[in-house]
C-alpha cells in the first residue's frame, strides 16, 4: 500500500510542477455523518461518525499545458478523522491526494475526488477480534468524492461519500462505507487573478485506440487458501476526444484470478484458467499530465465464482509521450477484486 501513496504523491507534484504561478489555500472543516459495512446484512455493526478535516490546496494559473476554457482544478492533500463510537475497527485516519473542480461550471457548486490510504487504531492484525470481518489491515485505501455548495467564497458545506478496505490484500475485508456531511472555512488565496485561455494543441488526437496491462495481487476471501494469488488484466479500448481534456470510449477486458483457479481444482480436481471477458464503457479527464478515468459494463464470460453480472474500473494516471502509468481498482459491484497496477500505451487516430 506504500506504492499508492508514492504514487499519488508524484502525480500530486507533476500536476502542479508546471505552473508557472500557483495558489495556496487550506480548507478546514468539521464532519459528521454515517458508517455502515460494505454489506446490509451487518447494519447491526454500523455507528454514528463525527470528526474533522483539514486539505491544502494548490491551484495553477496561465499555464501552458492546460488547453480548455474551463476554469483550472485544484489540486490538494487531505487528512481526515472520523471519531466512530461503536466502530469494532476503531477510529479511522485518512490521507487523500484531492482534486476539486467547479460542477458543470455553476459558480457555487463544486465537484471533488480523492483517493489515497487510511489507518484504523483497532483492525482485526492488531486486536485478533473474530467478530471484526469487516477491516483486517492497518492500512486501507480510501476511496473519497464530494460535491460541496458555497454560499460565500469562504464558508463551504460538502455531502460526501466514502469507501475503505484494503482491496484484499489482508483478510478480512468486507469493507466500510461512510455518509458524511461537512461544514468548513477556507483560508488563503482562494481565487486565481486570471483564468487560462484556451491556446489550442493540434497534437490532440480526435481518436485513439490503446492497450493496457495491470498486474494484481490479492488474498483469497476463502480461509481454506492461505497466501496471495496473482490476477492479471489486458486492456484493449477506443476513445474518442470531445476536447483535449475529454474523452470516453469503449474496452474489452481479458483477465483472470489464480486463485480463482484453486476454487475450480479443488470443485472437479481439473486445472482450469478462470478466463473473464468483460466490456465497459468509460470516461476519461485529463488535467495536464495527469488523468481520471472511470467505466462500467457487463461480464460476458466469468468464473463460477463470480455471481455479479457487471464490473467496474477507477483509475489515476499518469500519461508522458504515449505512455502512461498508474493504479485502478477493479470491483464487481462495489466489491473490490484486485488493485491493477498499470502500464498503458496510447495510440492516436488523427
Amino acid at each position: 500500500m506504500k506504492r499508492l501513496l508514492i504514487i499519488m504523491l508524484a502525480l500530486l507534484t507533476a500536476s502542479v510542477g508546471q505552473t508557472q504561478e500557483t495558489l495556496h489555500s487550506w480548507d478546514v472543516s468539521l464532519n459528521a455523518g454515517y458508517m455502515m459495512p460494505n454489506n446490509s446484512a451487518y447494519k447491526d455493526f454500523a455507528s454514528t461518525t463525527f470528526g474533522v478535516d483539514a486539505t491544502w490546496w494548490c491551484r495553477g494559473i496561465d499555464t501552458s499545458y492546460w488547453r480548455s476554457k474551463k476554469h483550472y482544478p485544484f489540486f490538494g492533500l487531505k487528512f481526515s478523522y472520523a471519531h466512530i463510537p461503536n466502530s469494532i475497527a476503531g477510529d479511522r485516519l485518512g490521507l487523500t491526494g484531492q482534486v476539486r473542480q467547479q460542477l458543470f461550471g455553476l459558480k457555487r457548486w463544486e465537484w471533488s475526488a480523492g483517493v489515497g490510504l487510511s489507518a484504523y487504531t483497532q483492525p482485526r492484525s492488531l486486536t485478533g477480534d473474530t467478530n471484526n470481518i469487516f477491516i483486517g489491515s492497518l492500512i486501507n485505501c480510501l476511496i473519497d468524492l464530494g460535491i460541496t455548495y458555497r454560499p460565500t467564497e469562504r464558508f463551504f458545506l460538502s455531502a460526501r461519500v466514502l469507501h475503505t478496505s484494503n482491496g484484499m490484500l489482508m483478510w478480512p475485508n468486507m469493507g466500510l462505507n461512510y455518509f458524511q456531511v461537512d461544514m468548513g472555512y477556507t483560508f488563503g488565496q482562494r481565487q486565481p487573478g486570471s483564468y487560462p485561455t484556451n491556446v489550442g494543441d493540434s497534437k490532440v488526437p480526435k481518436r485513439e485506440l490503446g492497450i493496457a496491462i495491470s498486474p494484481g495481487m490479492v488474498m483469497s476471501r476463502d480461509r481454506d487458501f492461505d497466501g496471495y494469488y496473482f490476477c492479471y488484466d489486458l486492456n484493449l479500448y477506443y476513445q474518442n476526444y470531445v476536447s483535449p481534456t475529454f474523452a470516453f470510449g469503449g474496452a474489452v477486458d481479458l483477465w483472470y484470478n489464480t486463485n480463482d483457479t484453486k476454487h475450480l481444482e479443488r470443485e472437479d480436481g481439473v486445472y482450469k484458467i478462470p478466463l473473464y471477458v468483460s466490456a465497459m464503457a468509460f470516461a476519461e479527464i485529463f488535467w495536464g499530465p495527469v488523468s481520471l478515468k472511470a467505466g462500467i459494463g457487463p461480464n460476458i464470460v466469468v468464473s463460477p465464482q463470480v455471481t455479479i453480472p457487471f464490473y467496474e474500473r477507477v483509475g489515476a494516471y499518469y500519461n508522458f509521450g504515449n505512455n502512461y502509468l498508474g493504479v485502478a481498482v477493479n470491483a464487481h459491484g462495489g466489491r473490490v477484486e484486485f488493485i491493477e497496477w498499470t502500464y498503458g500505451r496510447r495510440f492516436p487516430v488523427w
